[in-house]
């Protein structure tokens, strides 16, 4: 039999077999080394992860570092407290001034990854902080810890809570009752409609977001937005030959109005070429300028800080 011919039976008594032909010998990795991934699966931290239960799997190096142990990280924090807490903030977000930078994003402190980033930025820092590596490396993990509680596109720690509370009550009151009365005080009063404001909320943050968004129900609004088409807020419609009606708004496309009239009729209009035309009177627009004129004036949010201080104050 020729080599081709021998080569040709191989093959082929192989694939009628089920044998497969011989494979190099597998060499196990050095100790300490981690095997290579089969062909077509990703290496730990590459869409697999080996992150702790209940956090966030794959991803960026935060949430797929393994958390060190807890009396590492209770050390951690009690050291991050007394010696970062003061010019950091206890939630590390920094000063509103930039000035002391927020740790949240900092790109030292997430491309850390044992003590070595961090340890070299504190050994410039001014005023000199001085720890020993171990406590470094306790520090930095507390950090690292609380990262991995980030959720995605950058919102802050608490998607994957482990006990952390984010300090918002970081403005003045004292300011904030000035800014509140200029700002907010021909709408709203703190002895009539928002009397005992802060006792409505379990945490300062629940209050913030009420008062910032203009919650229709707790923060005393008269009403909702548009959406679904309608959303029943009050609206004027005005009809082809000029007439007015005014009622709640229940729907509203290209083909069809319907509106609740005062005295509880409902009434379903057609509608061609934007005619009837809806005017809807939105109850909290001024609610919105104030906030958007706020946010243009003030970058660092200070004034929105100052008024949820005061606000937190009403009990």
């Amino acid at each position: 039999m020729t080599a081709p011919t021998r080569l040709i039976a191989a093959v082929v008594l192989g694939a009628t077999t089920g044998f497969a032909l011989a494979q190099p010998p597998v060499t196990p990795p050095p100790q300490g080394q981690t095997p290579p991934a089969p062909q077509g699966q990703a290496p730990e931290g590459r869409g697999r992860s080996n992150a702790p239960p209940g956090q966030r799997r794959g991803g960026f190096t935060q949430f797929t570092r393994p958390l060190a142990p807890e009396d590492v990280l209770v050390r951690g924090k009690a050291l991050y407290d007394t010696n970062c807490a003061s010019c950091h903030a206890a939630d590390l977000r920094g000063t509103a001034d930039g000035e002391n930078p927020n740790l949240l994003r900092s790109g030292v402190a997430l491309r850390d990854q044992q003590g070595e980033l961090i340890g070299a930025r504190l050994a410039r820092h001014t005023p000199p902080i001085t720890l020993i590596e171990t406590d470094t490396f306790a520090v930095a993990e507390y950090i690292h810890s609380v990262h991995a509680t980030m959720g995605g596109q950058g919102s802050p720690p608490g998607r994957y809570p482990t006990n952390l509370n984010l300090n918002v009550l970081v403005g003045e009151p004292e300011a904030g009752e000035a800014m509140f009365a200029a700002v907010c005080g021909s709408c709203h009063s703190v002895t009539g409609d928002l009397r005992g404001i802060g006792s409505k909320f379990s945490d300062p943050r629940a209050l913030q977001n009420a008062w910032v968004s203009g919650s229709t129900t707790t923060f005393g609004g008269r009403g909702g937005g548009r959406g679904g088409g309608g959303g029943g807020v009050p609206a004027i419609v005005t009809m082809a030959d000029g007439s007015k009606l005014e009622g709640t708004l229940v729907r509203e496309d290209d083909f069809l109005v319907v509106l609740i009239l005062p005295d509880g009729t409902r009434k379903s209009m057609a509608r061609k070429d934007g005619v009837p035309r809806v005017e809807v009177k939105d109850p909290r627009a001024g609610h919105v300028d104030a906030i958007v004129k706020l946010a243009h004036e003030d970058m660092q949010n200070k004034m929105l800080h100052d008024i949820t201080a005061y606000l937190w104050t009403i009990k």
